[in-house]
């Protein structure tokens, strides 16, 4: 299986909540609130990492999205939403994927436009405006699962 990801509502925007969104036969979003974002920046300002925030906690939101899925997935592909830090976000995602899923190929994760036409941007746009909820609401508690080991 192929899915295409998208968001909607930047997670550096932190007065903003973000929908992480993918889409194929089937169509899922995941929710963070903008104040679980701002307790999560917090967080990375502490250890002193703030520069991978918005990086690390895309990876996971898409991770946690993806993850009851991941068996069946043969390609992600991610709309570019930050452009230079596509390594940096396939590390981090990739790094969650093969706990569970040790032989998936990082050469699988690929970032290019998706377009607004793609389903996975209209199912983020739609869960980002309210007129659909999202399937997953992710807590600060749920992210600092991944950050703090």
């Amino acid at each position: 299986m192929i899915i295409e990801i998208d968001q909607s509502g930047k997670i550096e925007n932190t007065n903003r909540n973000t929908i992480i969104a993918f889409s194929n036969s089937i169509s899922k979003s995941i929710f963070i609130a903008g104040k679980d974002k701002r307790e999560i920046q917090d967080i990375f300002r502490e250890a002193e990492k703030p520069k991978v925030f918005v990086y690390r906690l895309f990876a996971i939101l898409i991770f946690i999205l993806i993850k009851k899925y991941i068996k069946q997935i043969d390609q992600i592909i991610i709309d570019l939403e930050y452009p230079g830090k596509s390594s940096l976000i396939k590390n981090y995602l990739s790094q969650e994927i093969r706990k569970i899923r040790p032989n998936f190929s990082s050469e699988d994760i690929i970032f290019r436009r998706i377009g607004k036409k793609s389903e996975a941007h209209n199912i983020a746009y739609l869960t980002f405006k309210k007129r659909i909820k999202p399937n997953i609401v992710a807590g600060k508690g749920d992210i600092l699962n991944f950050v703090i080991k």
